[in-house]
């Protein structure tokens, strides 16, 4: 199963404006990070992920096959180890300041290592980010990430470019306190068929393509239920249907739809308690605060060139009387797209349907809003081969037939802190 992504595409500076509204201004002696017991998670470079899809073979075979496509195997090798020496170093900061210290990789990170560590630490960009938050349930464990390469990558969701050029400065100020506590929502996702359809539900890591294995999951309402499966907790809704919850809380989003992005993806949904609707589009994407500035924004930002050209025609075709400078359109522009964004620790979700077929019929077109925010959304597959897709990293089976519910819950936030882009001291 292959899915087509953008990459995060995120304005640094206009998320800075969103996450401020969020952030805990102090921090008490309660407050300050427990940092006793440290799991570092690693970013999986290219070079270790085309070894691992070649079986481990010799490096001078892997060379061979690279360079005959045309990868750049120099470059390739040189990023990896210049990934590996910053998180040794990451790990030796930790070390000298008497922290025990734990690795994990995406293929050796599970629930025993998150259970043992007082703090998740990921040291690669957001892709790393994500993958480190995705499986850490308990709210009040930090997850605090290093950005390993902050000439090539923004890593906005990482502490800020001085805290990996001064690791251990930047360590001595988390010790100190000098940060804010932020609190980000997190969807939870939670799934509704035919019980012999659940028992068989299997995740695959998109960027192995592999089957991966999860933790057990407890009941969100901490309330004995009876269990079919011994990953996941089910709980009959009737005789004939039963629910599980996902063991992977989103970050940034869910996204929902076919898996060849070419096919039409068929959905219904209902929004909050309204009406169910059928839908067909190229998918569903479903996202947190945090991930309004990503995806989310990709797909609903108006560009400059279209709201000029929607100018021009209000000013020409309907005479009114505006401003059509490029100037005046990037003003539009920003002001628009700044209304895409919305607080991470918001209790509200929103979602977009992407290029949603639609027949509108005035004055009251059919369907829903292609975007909106809700509290919380269900969806019912109608599709052939399509995949409920976390944060762009694990993808669940989501055929005719299943329902999702997505919807934010407090003690599904992630505590993480925010540190200020300037050297504290």
């Amino acid at each position: 199963m292959a899915f087509s992504f953008p990459g995060l595409r995120q304005n640094k500076e206009l998320c800075d404006k969103v996450s401020g509204l969020n952030r805990k201004q102090h921090v008490s002696n309660e407050q300050r990070l427990k940092m006793q017991k440290c799991l570092i998670v690693s970013k999986v470079t290219r070079y270790e992920y085309e070894k691992h899809s070649h079986d481990n073979i010799e490096d001078s075979e892997l060379e061979k096959i690279l360079r005959k496509r045309g990868s750049d195997y120099d470059f390739m090798i040189t990023s990896h180890r210049e990934q590996k020496a910053f998180e040794e170093n990451v790990a030796k900061s930790f070390k000298d300041m008497g922290i025990q210290v734990e690795m994990a990789s995406r293929l050796t990170y599970n629930e025993e290592l998150i259970n043992w560590c007082d703090v998740v630490v990921p040291c690669g960009g957001d892709g790393t980010f994500l993958l480190a938050a995705s499986r850490v349930r308990d709210a009040n464990k930090p997850v605090i990430g290093f950005n390993s390469a902050p000439h090539k990558s923004v890593g906005r969701l990482c502490l800020p470019t001085w805290c990996s050029n001064d690791v251990k400065g930047a360590l001595q100020a988390l010790k100190e306190g000098r940060f804010t506590w932020m609190r980000r929502s997190r969807i939870r996702t939670t799934i509704t068929s035919e019980p012999k359809l659940l028992d068989t539900i299997t995740p695959v890591d998109l960027h192995t393509l592999h089957y991966c294995r999860y933790p057990p999951v407890s009941n969100p309402d901490d309330s004995p239920e009876p269990s079919k499966s011994p990953n996941f907790n089910t709980e009959e809704s009737n005789s004939t249907l039963a629910s599980k919850v996902l063991p992977f809380l989103a970050l940034n989003e869910v996204f929902i739809g076919e898996s060849v992005t070419s096919r039409v993806s068929l959905l219904r949904l209902q929004i909050d308690n309204g009406q169910w609707t059928h839908t067909k589009s190229s998918g569903l994407c479903v996202t947190t605060g945090t991930g309004s500035t990503s995806w989310h924004y990709s797909i609903n930002c108006l560009r400059t060139h279209s709201v000029l050209e929607l100018m021009k025609i209000l000013g020409e075709d309907f005479n009114i009387n505006m401003d059509t400078s490029l100037e005046k359109a990037r003003e539009v522009t920003e002001r628009y797209n700044q209304k895409l964004m919305f607080p991470a620790d918001s209790e509200y979700l929103a979602y977009s349907v992407r290029e949603y077929i639609t027949f509108e019929e005035w004055p009251a077109p059919r369907g829903l809003r292609v975007r909106d925010r809700a509290a919380a959304v269900r969806v019912r597959s109608h599709c052939t081969d399509a995949g409920l897709v976390v944060d762009g990293s694990v993808s669940f089976p989501f055929n005719d037939g299943t329902e999702a519910l997505l919807e934010i819950h407090p003690e599904d936030s992630l505590m993480t802190v925010h540190m200020d882009d300037t050297l504290p001291y």
